[in-house]
């Protein structure tokens, strides 16, 4: 998952399918928007990412296992919060700061 672990490698993934796992569940996530938050409690700068899936497969917030589609990888945990519906899309916010 390095490719979200800076704003610029995360930029670089904006439109691409990613998978979130948990407990056995499996939702395909699109990686809508990379967002500059500015300089924050990490190294080099913060940033937001937006993903956007199947309202039908809504995810609760928490930590979920992010990989690229059909890596086959364990996937990186990564906090996704639930910010909103959208018709049938499901919006998620995932901070690095």
């Amino acid at each position: 998952m390095a490719m979200l672990t800076t704003l610029e490698s995360a930029q670089a993934c904006a439109g691409s399918a990613f998978e979130a796992r948990t407990g056995g569940v499996v939702v395909p996530l699109v990686l809508d928007a990379v967002t500059p938050l500015g300089q924050g409690l990490r190294e080099g700068e913060s940033f937001s990412l937006s993903f956007s899936g199947p309202a039908a497969q809504a995810l609760s917030q928490g930590t979920v296992a992010l990989a690229p589609a059909g890596d086959g990888s364990e996937g990186t945990p990564v906090f996704l919060v639930p910010v909103g519906r959208q018709g049938e899309r499901m919006f998620y916010e995932a901070v690095f700061n």
